[in-house]
């Protein structure tokens, strides 16, 4: 359990040699390269028409990909058989000379990059065709009834006719103040009624003046065809635009092999892109640079080495961090704790010179999630799924640490739910080798179930104080360290001391008679817990010269037990999730007894129907309590725990090559 020692990495070299030792920096995936200051004589170079170039070309990757993944996935709701393409990271290792291979094909790439452009033109052509078709098609849809063609409304020597919708309110005005010169047709609509209105010209004027102040709006058709037949012209438009539309998503499918290919393509620009921001970060001369970066101090040798081999006009060297320098934060623990390293970093990593908090996340982790599911049933099928998924899928670099992190924990689970005597909600049979095995039954002893929850707190928290006291004395304040922090522990200490009293009075246990040595403990307990207290006191007092201050000092410290007792009290949700996935465990097992024993006492096909209930049931009270477990588990990390002693504003140690988003470089 450590924060891996960084080297300072300076280095002087030739403009020649530049590609060079980049191709070593990327090779070894142990150098972060970062921004180096001006000295006399440099400048920082900019090179913007490359960067636009590189930029250029992996927009145009990006483009394929995306329109790959988009059509592809539209033509699997069209097809029974669609094709099968991974937009995920590849799960494997790519060679340096892997990401060189393919930009020297990238030729041949855009070609058939252009070829994927003109399918998403003709495809959007086909989109917004479609859409003016619909459009169209909606126009007509109001005229549906109207039975002649438009072409033959129109006015004549001696009398008009006219075509259009007015709303349904204004119909029954309209068919009251017609002139007596007047015909009209009304059809059935909606919201607007089509009207078709024929009459001799003296009555034109007057027509046109109730028509307008009746909100009629003039038909835009002349064509020589009713609205129906026109509408099926559209429907069979869309019908043709739909066709063509299949038969252009069905050529995306040549360009599926070509996917693994851009996305190596894809990384190949991410790193020069990269490569030229620190380039530009670095001073130049004209014929020379300066650059700088943080390597582990167990990796500074092979990498000196291996510059001195391959370029033979460079000047490196190492050293310590100064004071001033903030290295970024690369963190070793055992394969175990290792694998718990990604809750720390989602609140964010510890800084260089702050205390690595892993060892006690991955311990503390483990044995809330297994308290949490309860359930040593789900625990095995966690820890056979993760641990199996593990040895197909063979994740390469750290991409499996979540599955066996979730394995891990189905381990505790196990533990957990034998202790609890949980397997799959049944209830065991009294005198059974699982019952013997058992400590207690939350469900039945929910009181001593809610006591190992606060336990859980106090310890989790004790721990989180007890690591503040250390970091504050290796600061250099012990008195601060000791009477502040570790006040607490021993106030812990006190209760613990108590607890087995307290439970027996509070009936979390029961023994007749109850043993001598509980009172001993509770006795020694209250005065530990006093002298805690006591030093909580003077702890809120130290520093301060005013005896005024020192007594607000005092009771300010006093007061902030509240949060102390708050903060225990979160800990009621293990408690709380603990007994949910027993009690819904319980009540899938018993309505699937109900079907079985009293819908169908117990005739065998009724297993046809309690069997898919059991297995969905119990499906979705894994997943549910797994989501709970997890989230509630990491808030537990963050808010009580970390903030006791944990800063976490450290920037991760990022190695050229990690910007690289669906490929893995093999360094």
């Amino acid at each position: 359990m450590s924060i891996v020692k960084m080297k300072k990495m300076s280095l002087v070299a030739h403009k020649s040699e530049r590609s060079k030792l980049m191709r070593i920096f990327l090779k070894s995936g142990c150098v972060e390269l970062t921004e180096t200051p001006l000295c006399e004589l440099t400048n920082y170079p900019v090179d913007v028409a490359k960067r636009e170039t590189l930029e250029s070309k992996r927009l145009k990757v990006s483009f394929a990909l995306t329109f790959l993944k988009e059509t592809l996935k539209e033509e699997a709701r069209l097809e029974k058989d669609p094709p099968k393409a991974n937009f995920k990271k590849e799960n494997r290792l790519v060679a340096v000379e892997e990401y060189e291979t393919v930009a020297r094909e990238e030729v041949e790439i855009f070609s058939e990059i252009t070829g994927m452009e003109k399918i998403n033109a003709r495809l959007l052509d086909i989109k917004g065709e479609k859409s003016r078709v619909l459009a169209y098609k909606e126009q007509l849809h109001v005229y549906r009834d109207v039975e002649i063609p438009f072409s033959l409304i129109k006015d004549s020597e001696s009398a008009f006719m006219v075509a259009g919708t007015v709303p349904e309110t204004k119909v029954a005005f309209l068919q009251e103040n017609l002139p007596e010169l007047c015909e009209a047709v009304f059809y059935d609509g909606d919201k607007l009624r089509p009207v078709v209105i024929c009459g001799h010209k003296e009555a034109k004027s007057e027509t046109d003046s109730l028509l307008a102040s009746s909100d009629f709006v003039r038909c835009p058709f002349t064509f020589d065809a009713t609205a129906a037949q026109e509408e099926e012209d559209a429907e069979r438009k869309i019908f043709q635009l739909d066709k063509e539309r299949e038969e252009t998503l069905k050529k995306v499918k040549q360009y599926i092999p070509l996917i693994g290919t851009l996305k190596v393509l894809y990384d190949y620009y991410t790193i020069e892109i990269d490569k030229c921001a620190i380039t530009e970060r670095s001073p130049h001369t004209k014929s020379a640079f300066l650059m700088e970066g943080w390597v582990p101090a167990d990796k500074a040798e092979k990498v000196k080495a291996e510059v001195e081999d391959k370029s033979k006009r460079t000047e490196i060297e190492f050293r310590d961090p100064t004071d001033e320098e903030v290295p970024p934060t690369l963190t070793k623990n055992i394969g175990p704790v290792s694998t718990f390293e990604g809750i720390t970093d989602m609140f964010g990593p510890p800084s260089y010179r702050e205390q690595d908090p892993n060892l006690f996340v991955a311990l503390f982790y483990f044995l809330f999630f297994g308290i949490m599911i309860s359930d040593a049933g789900y625990g095995i099928l966690m820890a056979i799924a993760c641990f199996a998924a593990v040895k197909i899928l063979k994740p390469v670099k750290n991409s499996g640490k979540m599955l066996l992190m979730f394995g891990f924990c189905g381990i505790s689970t196990v533990i957990w739910g034998t202790l609890f005597g949980g397997w799959f909600g049944i209830t065991l049979p009294e005198g059974s080798f699982l019952e013997k095995i058992s400590w207690f039954n939350p469900l039945n002893e929910p009181l001593k179930m809610f006591m190992l929850a606060l336990g859980m707190g106090v310890l989790q928290i004790g721990t989180g104080f007890a690591l503040k006291g250390v970091a504050l004395i290796k600061e250099g304040h012990p008195l601060q360290g000791i009477f502040n922090q570790f006040s607490w522990v021993i106030i812990f200490i006190g209760l613990c001391l108590i607890s087995p009293k307290l439970m027996l009075f509070l009936g979390a246990i029961n023994t007749s008679p109850e043993p001598a040595w509980f009172g001993v403990c509770a006795t020694v307990g209250m005065y530990v817990a006093l002298v805690g207290a006591a030093m909580l006191l003077i702890g809120g007092a130290l520093g301060k010269k005013n005896p005024v201050k020192m007594v607000f000092g005092s009771l300010g410290n006093a007061y902030g037990a509240i949060n102390v007792v708050s903060d225990l009290l979160s800990y009621s949700r293990l408690f709380g999730l603990g007994l949910t996935t027993g009690v819904i465990g319980y009540v899938i097992n018993m309505l699937a007894d109900i079907i079985v024993n009293t819908f169908f006492h117990g005739f065998w096909a009724s297993w046809i129907i309690a069997v898919p209930i059991l297995i969905i049931g119990h499906t979705f009270n894994i997943a549910i309590n797994l989501l709970g477990a997890y989230v509630h588990n990491s808030r537990l990390q963050y808010i009580e725990f970390f903030g006791r002693f944990y800063d976490g504003s450290g920037h991760a140690f990022k190695p050229l090559g990690s910007v690289a988003k669906y490929t893995y470089p093999d360094n």
